[in-house]
């Protein structure tokens, strides 16, 4: 099931943020997020992953449709690489510790 952005703030309200806050908060991550990107940074939220930009040099290929020589110019991608935290809870389904930083409970114990 692919959710939508409205769908992501009714959820991230349910953790005690009015809809409002939610929306406002989400919309200025991912616009933060982007111009970090754009700038050719990456970011990296330990256990969630990275976000990086890698760039992409000209290359030939072939047009699946004329079956023509075509050429792709070189541009740049945005990659994501999960973190073993995320890839943990995705494969088990389920969340040690809710809304806590595994990690640092780990590392309390």
């Amino acid at each position: 099931m692919q959710r939508q952005r409205e769908d992501f703030i009714n959820a991230f309200a349910k953790r005690g943020y009015t809809k409002k806050d939610s929306a406002l908060i989400m919309d200025d991550f991912i616009y933060t997020l982007e111009e970090i990107l754009a700038e050719g940074d990456a970011v990296m939220f330990r256990g969630f992953g990275t976000f990086s930009v890698k760039d992409i040099d000209e290359r030939e290929s072939i047009s699946p449709r004329t079956k023509e020589r075509i050429r792709i110019p070189a541009h740049k991608e945005v990659r994501f690489l999960p973190g073993k935290q995320l890839k943990r809870i995705v494969r088990e389904g389920t969340m040690d510790f809710e809304g806590e930083d595994v990690d640092a409970a780990d590392a309390e114990a």
